[in-house]
């Protein structure tokens, strides 16, 4: 059975966005926590917490999206990650307390955790054995390209002034929003339908690409 490429790559690449967002909110931190630090006086330990507190919604993240994506599917999932994100990106931005700026980065990190599983499971049901593994790898490049992403954009709002690590944080809304407007193109994984009985959604699928 043949399959159409471009429709494919097209499909795989969009939900590949998920892998830059989740190096971009991984490595944006980096360039503002100097400034989070005058900004709340934080101390040693809040430093620590405000980088690690991330990993406990990685944790949560990614312990929950499997389940759920198995009953809700992945596409739902997928777009709950990019909310995530976006809801993360602009509450970072807006923190005015210390816990406030903690609970924005876990969530943050619960969209990290979902898009980490999700995505490639996602581009591996959606695409055919013979180019499965080179579709898949776009996910752990847009990882990379979103790690350095996130140095280049806070380079350039580094001298945008004393609000500048607001800046560093919420840039992030929009290719989290982006991201959620293009995922409602893609259709739903056709082996995650077949697994609902709805055969004739997975077919359907299935001969678009």
């Amino acid at each position: 059975m043949g399959y159409n490429k471009t429709i494919t790559t097209s499909i795989s690449l969009v939900v590949a966005l998920g892998g830059f967002l989740l190096g971009f909110d991984s490595a944006v931190i980096s360039g503002a926590i100097p400034f989070m630090t005058t900004y709340f006086g934080l101390k040693e330990l809040q430093v620590g917490w405000t980088v690690s507190s991330f990993i406990v919604g990685v944790i949560v993240g990614n312990g929950l999206s499997g389940p759920l994506s198995d009953r809700f599917g992945r596409k739902k999932i997928l777009l709950l990650t990019a909310v995530f994100f976006a809801v993360s990106a602009v509450s970072s931005a807006l923190a005015k307390e210390f816990w406030f700026l903690v609970i924005a980065r876990i969530i943050g990190g619960v969209g990290v955790g979902g898009a980490l599983l999700i995505a490639p499971v996602y581009i591996a049901e959606i695409s055919p054995p013979a180019i499965r593994g080179k579709m898949v790898s776009f996910n752990q490049l847009n990882i990379v390209i979103g790690i350095s992403a996130a140095y280049f954009s806070n380079y350039f709002l580094l001298n945008i002034g004393e609000n500048n690590w607001r800046w560093m944080l919420g840039v992030e809304t929009i290719p989290a929003i982006l991201y959620f407007v293009f995922l409602l193109y893609v259709p739903n994984s056709p082996r995650w339908l077949a697994r609902q009985n709805r055969t004739e959604d997975a077919f359907s699928t299935l001969k678009k690409i």
